[in-house]
């Protein structure tokens, strides 16, 4: 049984639900170590039961947190634990050089071990800048592409491979949703406290103006002015979403694939963010608005629209094409005796 080690450095929940989507599939025949320091690592790691894993997929599957550090620190742990050397095949998700350039140093002693890029959509001015498409060209067997199509950086490459985008649930796990009277729009909220008080507003804000529907927002805290009985904690998120009518939210990765995969039309802010472009995924697969007012506006619009029944629409998850490539990767590199320097 190969050991897989998903480096999945990041504070949003994109890197770590990518990652454990991954893995609790990857768990049935591998042992799964996610390397992580997602503020919520910790509360996921007791909600890993309700994804469906069975007790031996659970034993496969577990999330290594590193402590909270200085960059200094962090960055020497996750070179440590790289360098011990004790898996089979190192999968990095969207970070080819890792979140603070640490990669940089570990790959040239790494040639033995197998190397896999998640690549998600990157800003290409930061690509550019820390000239990423060499170290990815030289460096990683396998390129893997969830969803994102042919324009992101390194879409063309020869070792590139494109998937369905990866989604926690195939369509087989979810049960249809009993369709309620009234209509039902969820807000899913995260990011800082900034973004958090945006939410709890725009929660309000909606309450006033559509009194007839049902509101709620998903969210791992209850964001500020937002009433708790509104509140809903609750992951994946998959299940509430499929109670949605209409969805606001950011224009994330998560966010934007599990809307398009169920069938949900999905009302977008797109927040700046340091490497992903928000904008850019949400121009192409959701209504992208600029303000609140923009979003009762839409709200209204899409409540025209006669609403689904509660089946399912069957829609495809990348996750297995992707264990597939991996396993192909890990099975070549030994064949040709561990270098692709």
């Amino acid at each position: 049984m190969a050991t897989w080690l998903i480096y999945t450095l990041g504070g949003g929940w994109g890197h770590l639900n990518r990652a454990i989507a991954l893995g609790r599939q990857a768990a049935s025949h591998h042992q799964v170590r996610i390397l992580t320091i997602s503020p919520y690592a910790h509360w996921i790691e007791t909600q890993l039961p309700q994804v469906g894993c069975s007790p031996s997929v659970l034993q496969n599957l577990s999330l290594q947190i590193l402590p909270t550090a200085s960059f200094t620190e962090t960055r020497h742990q996750v070179q440590a634990t790289l360098q011990l050397q004790n898996y089979d095949c190192l999968i990095v998700d969207t970070f080819p050089r890792g979140l603070g350039g640490e990669l940089v140093d570990c790959f040239p002693k790494l040639s033995a071990i197998p190397k896999v890029l998640i690549h998600r959509d990157i800003d290409p001015a930061y690509v550019q800048a820390k000239q990423v498409g060499q170290f990815v060209e030289r460096y990683y067997n396998t390129i893997l592409i969830p969803g994102e199509g042919k324009d992101v950086s390194f879409a063309n490459f020869p070792q590139a491979i494109h998937t369905a985008p990866w989604l926690m649930f195939n369509t087989n796990e979810l049960s249809p949703v009993i369709q309620p009277d009234q209509p039902t729009v969820i807000v899913m909220a995260a990011g800082n406290h900034e973004e958090m008080a945006f939410w709890g507003e725009l929660m309000a804000q909606l309450q006033a103006t559509f009194p007839e529907i049902t509101c709620r927002c998903l969210a791992h805290t209850c964001p500020p002015g937002c009433e708790p009985r509104y509140w809903i904690q609750q992951w994946p998120g998959m299940p509430i979403l499929q109670q949605a009518d209409v969805v606001i939210g950011g224009a994330g990765y998560n966010t934007v694939f599990e809307c398009l995969a169920l069938g949900k039309p999905l009302i977008a802010f797109a927040w700046p963010r340091q490497y992903d472009r928000q904008r850019h995924r949400g121009q192409r697969w959701a209504r992208l608005v600029e303000t609140p007012k923009e979003a009762m506006e839409a709200v209204k619009d899409l409540l025209q629209v006669p609403r689904k029944q509660g089946e399912i629409q069957n829609y495809g998850n990348g996750i297995g094409d992707a264990i597939a490539t991996i396993e192909m990767t890990y099975s070549a590199h030994k064949i040709v005796g561990g270098s692709n320097l």
